[in-house]
């Protein structure tokens, strides 16, 4: 899976020790853009398993108009 991902500007996010203890001490950090969890992974990527070896864009969000970047 690959995918056209544009991010602001927001500064790192720091995993502190009670985070980590939260996550039962192994974090999972989304790296498609689609995670409700983010900077965790929430599974969302598995939705797109389709997407092997193409990168799409999409308008606005994942729900959004799917556009082919690259074959």
């Amino acid at each position: 899976m690959s995918r056209k991902i544009t991010h602001d500007a927001e500064g790192p996010y720091v995993i502190d020790e009670d985070e980590l203890e939260e996550q039962g001490g192994t974090v999972a950090v989304c790296r498609c853009g689609l995670s409700a969890n983010k900077p965790h992974c929430d599974g969302s990527h598995q939705a797109v398993a389709d997407e092997d070896d193409v990168v799409y864009e999409y308008q606005g969000d994942d729900e959004g108009e799917r556009t082919v970047v690259d074959e």
